[in-house]
């Protein structure tokens, strides 16, 4: 009976550790996150890019715009598979910097990140680097995002595409923040406690 008890807590406290490394939906002390949708934003991956040299922030009309520094070889970015891209963003206006990240994990066409995200990842290859320029209207709008990111900001965004999920088990470590060695020892060590114990 206290082995049935104590297995159970070991499988509860399995269950909840792995869910700890879900990734957040807001970076901490205000930052802006792009998992964070500002606001409701077309998400459409068709891409409407405009001219990468002749962007212009006083366009109310302006659209997206990228330019590739690095054309990738591997699989192409596509709507319904989970991407991982490694960014640095910055104001149009003045280049500051307001966020950055090695790596952020997400499914292109659900609409959990920005539409210019939506519509600028899509196409990459992995390993492919591509720069970004997005208007307010596909990015935080008239709202902006915290203190970083002022109203009607146009921002830049350096990607690198770092990853393409290809299975349901790498979707499901794309989007947590452990490593597979990470998984590994994870499952080896909770694996042998459990053993342990129902072989007691």
């Amino acid at each position: 009976m206290e082995r049935s008890i104590m297995t159970r807590f070991l499988l509860l406290l399995l269950f909840t550790t792995t869910s700890a490394f879900a990734p957040t939906r807001q970076h901490q002390h205000g930052q802006p996150s792009m998992l964070a949708k500002p606001q409701a934003a077309p998400s459409l991956l068709s891409l409407n890019s405009a001219s990468f040299d002749d962007y212009s922030q006083t366009e109310p009309t302006q659209w997206l715009a990228y330019q590739d520094t690095l054309v990738g070889t591997g699989d192409v970015a596509q709507e319904g598979k989970v991407v991982t891209v490694a960014y640095k963003g910055t104001l149009m206006s003045n280049g500051k910097k307001f966020d950055e990240g090695p790596g952020i994990s997400f499914r292109l066409g659900e609409g959990r990140v920005i539409a210019g995200w939506e519509q600028g990842i899509a196409g990459m290859k992995v390993g492919g680097k591509r720069v970004l320029r997005i208007p307010p209207q596909l990015a935080y709008g008239e709202r902006g995002a915290g203190e970083k990111i002022p109203p009607g900001a146009h921002i830049v965004f350096e990607c690198e595409l770092k990853g393409i999920a290809s299975n349901q088990f790498e979707e499901a470590l794309a989007k947590s923040s452990m490593t597979p060695l990470n998984f590994v020892a994870f499952v080896l060590i909770f694996g042998n406690i459990i053993r342990h114990l129902l072989m007691e």
